[in-house]
């Protein structure tokens, strides 16, 4: 062996390429022997071999892992879609047990009324007049009635009521979800089932109809007429299944005699849970027949036994304010309010809650002035009040524009009242309407209106309601007395202002009115004082005293009644406005400025507002700012007298 031989190494490592390429460049060495070429050789093949076997092994390993990757991937679409069909029938299974839990739900608070198709004589439905026929008849009557029917009393609180949910049973044949609701509404609900029949007798037709223990009506009559007998047998099932709201739409109807028989049977022999109800309604209709104190002695006494009664204090409120009380409403007002915001909201249906709240929060800014809040607020009223809560809105809204010396709008708003619901007490609507009407004419100063107005209207209306006229003492007869004073017509002011209440805020002010107009001042200082002195947080007494000294010429005394109103109504414009005025018959017109100023907020489309102001200015040395605030007046409401200052001053200038 040569030396290389020797040190060459007798283990060979590393790859079988490297190897056998090693084997290669050793085999082809002249210093090996043939026997040691030989053996290099078939090293070399073995290697070859080893290199062969490892790349099929490593081929056939990839192949390998590429099927276990394919399988992996197989397995798992095939979990994914396993998966998703659980979810999918777990989804399924949720949403029948679901669908089914509602069923049970609605089906547990049904109150609904199922009329089924009523038995007819075969001669009858011959003529096309089926049993299922009377039966639909029957609902649209019953469904009539129900959306006639205002009310602000939560569906909740009803013994019974089925409110929009009245329909007719159809015979079915077969098997199907609606048996399954039925069935289940029957065994787990309380609706009212209507059944009945129609029968030849000599009168020609008699309509029976009965719910279950509830009662039963019948309606006989001739057979010409089956609207007619339909009416009056849904009048009865009304009267037995839903005796307060039958009450109510008895009064809607002009029918009061009738429905305060309906609400006295309520009120004595009703279940517990709907004697207040009975008491609340025939409360209501006593204004129609014993009158207006004896409505607000009825409501007191119902809020005194139930005090969580919501209706029976706001109406309490609302009365004392048609008698002109008004410290006494606003107490009353603002005790029942809190209720609404507890549970149940004192009996009052949740979609009212809002917009009963807004009632109380307007007859209070009413009270003390703010009549831009309150005009917001019975605007708001106006447009959005749910049935049941809407009546009476025109009215109060024309009064709030009217205290923000809006002649125009008042006028539009009293001219609509015919498109308000009439609620509970169409007369109430009536006879405010009216009132409304001789409130925008006395604005107008058009006195003759006034009296045409009580000659036809308010007299017509009081034949027909006699029990109103102690309401009338409060509103319109005042009216017509301080109508009669400008007039001259002094006698009988004097005995239209006598005959008014004594606690009647409107009518103290009225009567120190006429005096101060007939020139008794000492007579109108003594009114004056005593209504500020009876509701001393009032604003209205200290207003009209101030305006009776600043037409003496006292403006200094003028100045502090006017104080004294804008501290008990600080957004009321009318003390501002004539603080204003009194300052300029002080010579300080540049301090006139901010008060008008500060009543332009309240007032804005004030047209004597808007001269007053523009007159300060032109004082102040303001030519300017004269024209700008005499142009704005040109365009609102003035009096004849205001309209002739005005052509005057902006004539000068």
């Amino acid at each position: 062996m040569t030396e290389e031989t020797e040190g060459a190494p007798t283990n060979i490592a590393g790859s079988p390429a490297a190897i056998a390429l090693a084997l290669d460049e050793v085999r082809d060495n002249p210093a090996l022997t043939e026997d040691a070429r030989a053996l290099l050789r078939e090293q070399a093949d073995v290697l070859r071999l080893q290199k062969e076997r490892l790349l099929k092994e490593e081929s056939s390993f990839a192949e390998e892992q590429r099927l276990q990757l394919s399988h992996l991937r197989l397995r798992r679409f095939s979990e994914y879609a396993k998966m998703a069909l659980e979810i999918a029938i777990g989804l399924f299974l949720l949403v029948v047990v679901g669908a089914f839990g509602v069923m049970v739900w609605n089906a547990t608070n049904d109150q609904g009324l199922v009329i089924e198709a009523f038995s007819v004589p075969p001669d009858l439905a011959a003529r096309g007049l089926t049993g299922q026929v009377i039966a639909s008849k029957l609902l649209d009557r019953l469904a009539a009635m129900q959306a006639q029917t205002d009310s602000q009393r939560d569906p909740k609180t009803f013994a019974n009521f089925w409110g929009d949910d009245i329909k007719v049973q159809i015979p079915e044949t077969g098997v199907s979800l609606g048996d399954l609701d039925r069935y289940l509404r029957e065994t787990l609900g309380h609706p009212t089932r209507i059944t009945g029949e129609v029968v030849r007798n000599a009168a020609g037709l008699s309509l029976t109809a009965r719910a279950g223990t509830q009662g039963n009506g019948t309606a006989s009559g001739p057979d010409t007429d089956i609207d007619a007998l339909v009416q009056k047998l849904a009048e009865s099932i009304y009267s037995y299944t839903e005796p307060y709201r039958y009450g109510a739409w008895l009064r809607e109807h002009n029918r009061n005699a009738e429905g305060i028989a309906v609400f006295v049977a309520l009120r004595d022999h009703g279940p517990p849970s709907e004697r207040p109800w009975g008491w609340l309604g025939w409360s209501n209709a006593l204004e129609d027949s014993g009158g207006v104190y004896a409505r607000l002695r009825g409501m007191q006494e119902m809020f005194r036994r139930w005090p969580d009664q919501y209706l029976a204090g706001q109406n309490v409120g609302l009365t004392l304010d048609k008698l002109s009380r008004p410290e006494a409403a606003i107490a009353a007002l603002h005790t029942v309010e809190p209720l609404l915001s507890r549970p149940g909201h004192g009996g009052v249906r949740e979609d009212a809650v809002p917009i009963v709240k807004e009632r109380v929060q307007s007859f209070v800014a009413l009270n003390l002035g703010d009549f831009q809040t309150a005009q917001r607020l019975w605007q708001d009223q106006v447009e959005f009040g749910p049935q049941g809560a809407t009546y009476n809105l025109h009215a109060m809204l024309a009064r709030a524009e009217l205290g923000m010396h809006d002649i125009s709008a008042a006028r539009a708003t009293i001219a609509n009242t015919s498109a308000e619901s009439v609620g509970v007490n169409p007369r109430a609507v009536e006879f405010d309407a009216i009132w409304g009407r001789m409130l925008v004419a006395m604005a107008q100063d058009d006195w003759q209106a006034v009296l045409r107005e009580h000659q036809t209207e308010v007299a017509s209306f009081l034949s027909r309601s006699p029990a109103r006229r102690s309401l009338a003492q409060a509103t319109e007869i005042p009216l017509v007395a301080y109508s009669m004073a400008r007039l001259h017509r002094f006698a009988e002011a004097e005995r239209l202002i006598a005959e008014t209440p004594a606690d009647c805020y409107v009518c103290l002010l009225y009567r120190a009115q006429i005096r101060e107009f007939e020139g008794r001042r000492s007579d109108s200082d003594y009114w004056f004082a005593r209504a500020a002195t009876w509701q001393p947080s009032i604003p209205f007494a200290y207003t009209q005293w101030g305006a009776a000294l600043l037409a003496r010429g006292k403006p200094d005394g003028a100045i502090a009644k006017f104080t004294l109103a804008n501290q008990k109504g600080p957004h009321f414009a009318d003390p501002l406005e004539m603080w204003g005025e009194a300052l300029i018959a002080k010579n300080r017109s540049d301090l006139a400025l901010a008060k008008f100023a500060e009543a332009e907020k309240y007032a804005p489309n004030w047209g004597r507002l808007h001269l007053k102001w523009g007159e300060a200015l032109l004082l102040s040395g303001d030519k300017t700012g004269a024209q700008k605030q005499f142009t704005i007046a040109a365009h609102l409401d003035l009096s004849a007298a205001d309209m002739a200052s005005l052509t005057r001053v902006a004539g000068m200038h």
